[in-house]
């Protein structure tokens, strides 16, 4: 492909991250990557990304902008509900799609894109950021040292502030009806991808939800025990709390038989970790940095200074992918995945029960 022509749809506050990412892709890559087209209902929206991002076309819906933009990728980054449309008429129109998180209303809608995906010709990536965190990358390798032994628990905790308000303000997120649900679905498949991504497959879990903000089919508290192939378990906490001046965080703690690896960090930040009898260091942020760099090989990448930013490397990795001419990753099957992963937590909370995800096929 000579050249990236990019439409965007859904300006909102995922849309602008992916827009800056992109403008500073654009410039610098000219010729190769340009930035056609916005569209949302929104005319507000709409002007701040052609004023802000340089998009030279603006349309009230993804049908105008597919119908009448020369693109040729699409970033879709709308509330949960209408990813399965757009991808389908994406795919229709031969367009190679980035879709956010998470990939559908249902597994059943997920499966639908895959196919029309594939019966297209159109290459594909699901936004599963924190595969492109430095922080995380780093601890991935920390556990593929021989000397820290085999993992022995694992401790995952993710809070955020309700995102109807402060600075992930998005009011669709505590509507059933726009959403695929709450925290653990709109939030938290990220940890369950993560999970799987340096464990391995999850082959069985049990879960618990709570609703107690009151927004219907919107749980805003889970819990999940999860089992890997060899016999490791993951505890994971999900959960969106009403404390506004309270970052959104997420630790993670992993305890082999001979290292300890945590942090309070999930892209750009610093890492401890103890190994056999000596005392707890502090991996520097800088240092976690670099290590992310040398894994990407990246040391000599004209546009490194952004790397700390993990939207910035996943949406390179896209648009790199597709001037290449291969499939990006993590592709549309991973997404599917940490769909069912997330259906079946759901289907073990509601129906009081393990759940062995060998047999499990989702009906939610």
């Amino acid at each position: 492909m000579n050249q990236l022509r990019i439409g965007l749809v859904g300006a909102g506050v995922i849309g602008s991250v992916h827009s800056l990412m992109l403008r500073e892709i654009a410039n610098a890559l000219p010729g190769r990557v340009d930035l056609v087209a916005v569209a949302d209902p929104d005319a507000a929206a709409r002007a701040n990304a052609r004023n802000n991002y340089g998009y030279r076309e603006e349309y009230g819906d993804a049908c105008e902008l597919l119908a009448h933009a020369d693109i040729n990728a699409i970033f879709v980054c709308t509330p949960t509900r209408f990813h399965h449309e757009i991808v389908l008429a994406a795919a229709a129109r031969g367009v190679h799609v980035f879709c956010e998180k998470p990939l559908a209303m249902s597994y059943a809608e997920g499966v639908e894109m895959r196919a029309a995906l594939a019966a297209g010709g159109c290459r594909a990536q699901i936004g599963l950021v924190l595969r492109f965190s430095a922080v995380y990358t780093a601890m991935r390798q920390m556990l593929a040292d021989p000397a820290a032994g085999r993992p022995l628990a694992i401790v995952f905790r993710d809070d955020q502030c309700f995102p109807t308000r402060g600075m992930h303000a998005s009011p669709w997120r505590a509507d059933r009806s726009l959403s695929a649900g709450g925290t653990l679905i709109e939030h938290g498949v990220h940890d369950l991808d993560l999970l799987t991504w340096m464990f391995g497959p999850i082959v069985r879990l049990r879960a618990w939800e709570r609703n107690l903000a009151g927004h219907p089919g919107i749980e805003d508290y889970v819990a999940v025990e999860a089992e890997f192939a060899d016999g490791l378990r993951a505890q994971l906490v999900n959960l969106w709390h009403d404390m506004l001046q309270r970052p959104s965080n997420r630790r993670l703690e992993i305890f082999c038989e001979r290292a300890f690896i945590s942090s309070d960090h999930d892209m750009h930040g610093p890492i401890t970790r103890q190994s056999g009898d000596g005392e707890a260091e502090i991996v520097s942020a800088d240092a976690v940095l670099q290590r992310f760099i040398d894994a990407r090989g990246a040391a000599e990448h004209p546009q490194r200074d952004w790397f700390p930013v993990s939207y910035f490397v996943q949406d390179l990795a896209f648009v790199e992918a597709l001037l290449a001419d291969r499939d990006p990753e993590p592709g549309i099957g991973v997404g599917l995945e940490a769909q069912r992963l997330a259906e079946a937590v759901y289907t073990s909370a509601r129906e009081n029960r393990e759940i062995e995800l060998d047999a499990f096929e989702p009906n939610r």
